[in-house]
């Protein structure tokens, strides 16, 4: 599923969800939105196995850091910066290490080698 899709689609689920809290609590709500995403620019992601980990992605849900707005770390997983000239060099080095590189959704990445599809 494409980003453009679930962001379609998560946003018709909050202005269904808007609609729904009365008018004098729609700021409250607004603020509670704001509030979880600015805690989650805060807030480091918990280790994988901590207790905090489903609270910690709730969240980043609530506080819709999604798509381009999506938090970077995540629990259970690092992010190794290197210039973005040198990605596909840092990509294979981890590789050829024997630690997986993961896309986004946490799933190891399947890499193209001569054409042909190789599962890691």
């Amino acid at each position: 599923m494409n980003t453009t899709a679930k962001l379609g689609g998560l946003g018709a689920v909050i202005a269904l969800l808007l609609t729904e809290v009365p008018e004098q609590y729609a700021l409250y709500a607004a603020i509670f939105v704001f509030a979880c995403s600015a805690a989650t620019a805060i807030i480091p992601p918990p280790h994988a196995g901590s207790r905090w980990a489903l609270a910690y992605q709730l969240m980043t849900t609530i506080g819709l850091n999604i798509g381009w707005a999506e938090n970077h770390f995540k629990p259970g997983q690092s992010g190794v910066r290197v210039p973005l000239a040198d990605k596909p060099a840092a990509k294979q080095a981890v590789t050829a290490a024997g630690i997986p590189v993961l896309n986004r959704k946490g799933q190891p990445e399947t890499l193209k080698k001569q054409g042909v599809q190789l599962r890691r």
